[in-house]
């Protein structure tokens, strides 16, 4: 991490990083404690909040009018790259992401999906759905302290459906399993085949038709390898998860009249029973229990599913603690027994641990006589054992509803940082952590994360200040990032943190500045189509650790991220120099290298023609691709290309804050 004073570090860094040039440049630096130009927190503002270059009319407007910083924020707000950057905000910051297949394996009782196409879009699903959901909910208007109460969702087609299987099967504390489809459906085979061509999916869900569970897939005809296994139509015993398999592409294993058992296969795109469009109708959906005698969702009626709104579900879905993904980031077992679970809720809704809290609640419901009788773990077991106490009484260590009279009778005792109070349901336990006074102090502090790359100071005044508006405006999201952003906290006087383009901001900045779609492959679902998803996967990224308060945010300018850069920029110049067209994607030609140099100031290093380190910057570039044109059997097309590189790797493009 760099701090600077001015832009003194901004302008001989660029001058370093132009080196090739045979230029150098040294100014002044401007007097101590100065206040930051607009170029620089506006150019800061606007990139972390859309990845996008400040206009000359922006800064023009707000070195004019500080004043104007605040409409310009109202502005680029409502611009859809607020979304993105916003969304993928929220996956971090409620932990639903840094999964893969086998993450589920607890509630799933197997991998969420073994078909090469299906697995990242699932995934992806599953990592998007809340973030989603609070991106739609803060938009209306919703407070964020929604995200621990509501049982609304963001959800595809797809993820309905792993949500409906999800209550369909049950896992117990032990691994005791049960399947209430099989439980009805013991003496009908799901029949999978080719040869008898298409069958409408109509027919295939009507328990009264002769083709009810018989299933068209014709990887039945090419994708088994063993001979005694082949078979056209093959038969499988009812089971749940060979229907969600079995919509997800893939054929599981049976075992023959004559012993062999046959292990199934993982399937082709041609298998998959979704349509691409199952895995991108996003919609929201709430969750209702069910009324009694009513029946819970069926997982596998496709055309249901796509029209619904609603699904009705026993397991209880109520804010961001009980998705599929962050219980699956937060596996728990029969000795931790939802102790990781309610420390990492605490941890994203208030940002402070259970660890060291010393509220101890009367009676101590649910202490583990065991574990508490030990002196050094007897303080964090009388504080953390009566708050999961609700978890465990709510679900099984898989997270199914949890069955053993034992846990289930545990009365819950929420008692966090001050507050005690009894909770008799997961829907009370959510509404008192939601009223929790630490909710807007933990989610200043994690906006100045983001934003900072580091924690503000909570003694600040203006941290107080940002804490209270938050407060007082019902915890409206938006205008606690319009504050920030607008505050001297990032506007910045004198001292200034300045850090690296953590792998988030500066992938985000890629695709806004040079429309290209998800450059660095950050998605399951991205199609690696360049080298750049390997490279940036080295980079330095936000994320989160088992009881870490904090988020990881690696922000130093090692010769690790330098490298990585710098043969991310080398790959994505192939794409914008001299390239064949991408739809949306900015496109420069080496036959008009001045146009394309003037432009690269602008979008690539971000710097507007009013700021005087763009000149020096446009001459040291010209100077760069004049002097490669000099070299032996270098093209202008390979010249402009080194030069696209050399800018991308200036400060302004490569870091936050300068």
């Amino acid at each position: 991490m760099l701090r600077r004073v001015g832009s003194a570090l901004v302008t001989a860094a660029v001058a370093g990083s132009l080196a090739c040039s045979g230029k150098q440049a040294s100014p002044p630096p401007p007097p101590a404690g100065a206040l930051q130009p607009p170029s620089v927190y506006v150019a800061k503002v606007k990139g972390v909040l859309l990845g996008l270059p400040p206009t000359d009319a922006e800064v023009a407007a707000v070195a004019a009018d500080p004043r104007k910083l605040a409409g310009l924020v109202d502005g680029w707000m409502a611009l859809p790259q607020y979304r993105q950057k916003l969304q993928r905000f929220f996956a971090l910051a409620f932990q639903q992401t840094q999964l893969n297949a086998n993450d589920f394996s607890d509630q799933v009782f197997a991998v969420i999906s073994r078909n090469a196409t299906t697995t990242p879009l699932i995934l992806q699903n599953v990592e998007e759905s809340f973030a989603r959901t609070m991106v739609e909910l803060t938009a209306q208007g919703r407070p964020l302290t929604e995200a621990m109460t509501t049982r609304r969702f963001m959800m595809t087609t797809a993820l309905k459906e792993l949500y409906a299987l999800l209550d369909t099967i049950e896992v117990g504390n032990e691994g005791e399993f049960s399947d209430r489809f099989r439980a009805k459906n013991r003496n009908t085979p799901i029949v999978i085949g080719a040869a008898q061509g298409p069958i409408p999916i109509a027919e295939t869900i009507d328990p009264m038709s002769p083709n009810y569970m018989h299933w068209y897939d014709p990887d039945v005809a090419t994708e088994e390898t063993v001979p005694e296994c082949k078979a056209d139509p093959v038969s499988l015993a009812p089971t749940a998860l060979g229907i969600h398999f079995l919509l997800l592409g893939s054929v599981e294993g049976r075992r023959l009249a004559n012993g062999i058992y046959c292990q199934g296969f993982p399937g082709t795109a041609r298998g998959v029973q979704f349509t691409a469009a199952d895995f991108q109708d996003w919609t929201m959906v709430t969750v209702r229990p069910p009324a009694p005698g009513e029946e819970i969702t069926t997982f596998y009626d496709l055309p249901a599913l796509r029209r619904a709104n609603e699904l009705v579900l026993d397991l209880p879905r109520i804010g961001f603690f009980s998705t599929p993904a962050f219980f699956a980031n937060w596996q728990t077992n029969t000795s931790n027994q939802m102790r990781v679970t309610i420390n990492q809720t605490m941890i994203v809704a208030t940002g402070v641990s259970l660890d060291g809290d010393g509220t101890i609640p009367p009676g101590t419901p649910g202490l583990d006589p065991v574990h508490s009788a030990q002196a050094a773990c007897a303080a964090c077991h009388r504080t953390l054992d009566p708050t999961r106490s609700i978890f465990s009484a709510t679900y099984s260590w898989n997270y199914h509803h949890q069955r053993d009279p034992m846990w289930s009778a545990e009365p819950g005792m929420f008692a966090f940082r001050g507050v005690i109070e009894p909770v008799g349901t997961i829907e009370e336990f959510a509404a008192v952590l939601a009223r929790h006074p630490l909710v807007a102090p933990g989610w200043v502090q994690k906006l100045c994360h983001h934003v900072n790359s580091a924690a503000c100071d909570e003694s600040d005044p203006e941290f107080n200040r940002l804490v209270t508006l938050f407060r007082s405006s019902g915890y409206q999201w938006n205008a606690l990032v319009k504050a920030l952003v607008t505050s001297p906290l990032v506007t910045g006087a004198g001292d200034a943190v300045v850090t690296v383009s953590r792998r988030d901001h500066f992938c985000a900045a890629l695709g806004a500045r040079l429309g290209l779609v998800d450059p660095c492959g950050l998605t399951h679902a991205a199609a690696e189509t360049t080298a750049i998803p390997k490279i940036a996967s080295g980079l330095p990224s936000d994320a989160y650790g088992r009881g870490e308060v904090e988020p990881i945010l690696p922000t130093e300018p090692t010769l690790f991220y330098l490298a990585g850069v710098e043969n991310i920029c080398k790959e994505v110049a192939d794409l914008v120099i001299d390239a064949p067209a991408r739809p949306g994607a900015r496109q420069w030609s080496s036959a008009a290298p001045d146009a394309a140099i003037a432009d690269f100031v602008g979008t690539v290093m971000a710097l507007v023609r009013s700021d005087a380190r763009a000149g020096q910057a446009e001459q040291l570039l010209k100077g760069h691709f004049a002097e490669a044109l000099t070299q032996p059997g270098v093209s202008p097309t390979q010249a402009l290309r080194s030069t696209f590189v050399v800018a991308c790797l200036a400060p302004s493009a490569m870091s936050v804050g300068l």
